[in-house]
């Protein structure tokens, strides 16, 4: 089934001590990109999370957001720097003696100007357990995964669907040039006999038919086009069957539309023919489009 790289996916989990919300969203991406932003105390469980979400999800620039509340008393401590605080209180005291100033301030305005003074106060977070924590923040992640997986998968879906649409138009297009190539070399024949008994007539001369039927021989080996054509159905064979497969194949398909076109180009060169030329052109832009949709593929 083929995925999409775009996508976004929400899970929650809530009890009484430990609530969190994980929101994932998914671009395109060359290769796997994980970017983690969550709350400092959730630190340790990154690299678990990580390895969670890349057992799902195998290509695409992935961003997380965690949000997380834990209610626990032990967590965090309040720790006062009763030293520093002392030692602010002095400076303050000797400014005011340095300007000459008597008044003293208010005691309650004094501490609260201590307590915003820098690492008089600081908070201190406490070890939790992470094997407790981590299978409820587990649960939310594993709701998130699901949730962006299935609409990758949808609009995959949506990919797969115009894959198939395209891959019948340019193997309606390549049978058409195919019946086509035969004619090709008939009408030369027909042209080059035309001009040749023309200037043969014009100088009253004559030509042998084996000299004539050479000159076409020579044509028709320049410009065949047979083995393109075979190669070129074989890649859409190919093409088919590599959407069919159960994973990731964007890489592989990316491969292949570069030799969809290399084929193109080919037929396109060799065949010196205008009717052919436009049906490459109209093959060309179905490929592009393919190309264009792989780009979104996993």
């Amino acid at each position: 089934m083929l995925k999409s790289m775009t996508g976004f996916g929400r899970g929650e989990y809530e009890d009484e001590k430990f609530s969190a919300t994980i929101e994932m969203k998914t671009v395109n991406h060359r290769y796997n990109e994980v970017a983690i932003r969550l709350p400092r105390f959730l630190n340790p469980l990154e690299d678990r999370i990580r390895k969670t979400i890349l057992r799902s999800i195998n290509r695409g620039r992935i961003d997380v957001f965690i949000t997380a509340d834990y209610t626990n008393d032990e967590l965090c401590t309040i720790k006062v720097d009763k030293a520093l605080a002392a030692a602010y209180h002095n400076a303050l005291q000797e400014v005011a003696d340095a300007a000459g100033l008597e008044c003293k301030m208010a005691e309650q305005a004094e501490v609260l100007y201590l307590a915003r003074c820098p690492e008089v106060i600081n908070v201190k977070e406490g070890l939790f357990d992470v094997e407790t924590i981590w299978p409820k923040l587990e649960a939310a992640l594993q709701q998130a995964i699901g949730n962006l997986v299935a609409m990758r998968e949808t609009e995959g879906g949506n990919i797969y669907g115009d894959f198939i649409k395209r891959a019948d138009l340019i193997e309606e297009k390549l049978l058409q040039v195919e019946a086509r190539s035969p004619q090709v070399v008939e009408e030369y024949q027909e042209r080059l006999s035309e001009r040749i008994n023309d200037l043969l007539e014009k100088y009253n001369q004559t030509i042998e038919p084996e000299r004539l039927l050479q000159e076409v021989a020579i044509f028709a080996d320049r410009t065949s086009i047979t083995e393109e054509i075979v190669r070129l159905k074989s890649h859409i064979k190919q093409f088919r069957e590599i959407i069919n497969m159960n994973q990731p194949v964007g890489r592989k398909l990316d491969f292949l539309v570069q030799e969809f076109n290399r084929e193109a180009n080919t037929i396109a060169s060799k065949a010196n023919d205008y009717t052919i030329a436009q049906l490459v052109v109209d093959i060309k832009a179905e490929i592009e489009k393919i190309r264009e949709q792989i780009q979104n593929i996993e």
